[in-house]
């Protein structure tokens, strides 16, 4: 770069520096605007990149659940336990895993709190969960005993061998586990018998559901249609789908939300960029005859107009970055969840989140400074100087 065009250059960020700290309360208020656009554009698209996340599990092609027809909750699913050695009789089925589901809330909600109770030396072989902390025997030697997922031991401050209690139900953490399946590391994962005795829920030799592990995944329709088939005669008939399928029909109430969320994002956008606009426009009127002057003494009109987009760009990618800020904190201090019939999302901000968010910042910064710095130089030099 030559020397000419660096001292340019330097003039130009001078000239904006002393431009925004010009008025000063009005340019922390447009940056605090644009703070709190981004954030809450960054927190509604965590929100959807979590419930992607969540519907995208590797082992959703060959699991089916096994749940009580014509039931929306899991507290209102009831399945004789004992209808497990049949459905494992079935050709196709690999394995069977019983569950009973205990949550603290049905309906959406944030920070709900969900109980799986399982037979627990059939969980390793079912699931493909990890201990990071904790010990596999204890939890199997105890009956009070549980694995907490990180996410939610993370949002409870939960460690191994700290008691939780919840409702009437009060167990041991002997672990904490991360899984490839998001939504699980949102449960408490407890042993069956426990669950289906504890004060709580008193439902012995029931469960909510059953996870079949199909062989082959293009069989998997087959499969849960012989399932269905099977029980249609029992005292409990069953409506059995594909994980995916289920994830899908319990979070559509989610999905209704994140599209609302997505139009309030939207709306925040245009007010970012109403916002940064006004503010710009404001100055541009107030400098009217100071700008004239620059022209006058040789400024070209793309100078005039690149000092405009820099200042409303330092404005926005401001916001941007302060905003961006508040959302990694929020979402690192609270560990939001947005929970639904036993379905735990996630809000997942990854680093292509942020770029996004800090390049929507920008594009508003450039947009919205537009128009101002198009009249700036266009406007005739001796109305200017009158103020005209």
């Amino acid at each position: 770069m030559s020397l000419a065009k660096r001292f340019q250059l330097h003039g130009i960020a001078r000239l904006v520096q002393a431009n925004l700290r010009r008025r000063l309360l009005r340019t922390l208020l447009t940056v605090g605007g644009v703070a709190a656009a981004v954030a809450l554009f960054l927190l509604v698209e965590s929100l959807s990149a979590g419930l992607d996340a969540a519907l995208s599990g590797g082992e959703s092609a060959r699991t089916l659940i096994v749940y009580r027809q014509n039931r929306y909750c899991p507290q209102t699913s009831f399945l004789p336990q004992n209808e497990a050695a049949r459905i494992a009789k079935i050709d196709g089925v690999e394995s069977v895993l019983p569950v009973k589901v205990f949550l603290s809330n049905c309906r959406t909600s944030l920070d709900v709190v969900a109980f799986h109770g399982v037979p627990a030396g059939e969980l390793f072989a079912a699931r493909k969960i990890e201990l990071i902390a904790g010990d596999r025997a204890e939890f199997e030697r105890r009956p009070d005993a549980a694995l907490v997922g990180r996410a939610f031991a993370a949002r409870r401050g939960l460690k191994v061998g700290d008691p939780f209690r919840f409702n009437r139900l009060e167990v041991t953490v002997a672990g904490i586990f991360r899984s490839p399946e998001p939504i699980e590391e949102s449960l408490v994962v407890t042993h069956l018998e426990t669950l289906q005795r504890s004060a709580a829920i008193q439902q012995q030799g029931t469960v909510t559901q059953f996870e079949v592990k199909v062989r082959d995944p293009a069989r998997a329709r087959a499969v849960g249609e012989a399932i269905d088939a099977m029980l249609a005669t029992s005292t409990a008939p069953t409506d059995t789908r594909s994980k995916l399928a289920f994830l899908e029909s319990a979070t559509a109430e989610l999905r209704e939300i994140l599209a609302f969320g997505r139009l309030f994002g939207a709306c925040c956008v245009v007010v970012m960029l109403v916002l940064v606009g006004n503010t710009v426009a404001m100055a541009v009127n107030e400098r009217r005859a100071e700008l004239a002057v620059l022209r006058t003494l040789g400024y070209r009109g793309s100078r005039l107009a690149r000092l405009l987009l820099s200042e409303s760009c330092v404005l926005s990618i401001g916001g941007g970055l302060l905003g961006t800020a508040a959302a990694l904190l929020t979402i690192a201090t609270t560990h939001l969840t947005l929970g639904v019939e036993g379905v735990m999302v996630t809000f997942a901000l990854s680093p292509r989140l942020i770029v996004e968010g800090l390049l929507v910042a920008a594009a508003a910064g450039l947009v919205a400074a537009a128009l101002p710095a198009w009249k700036t130089t266009r406007a005739p030099i001796p109305a200017a100087l009158r103020g005209a």
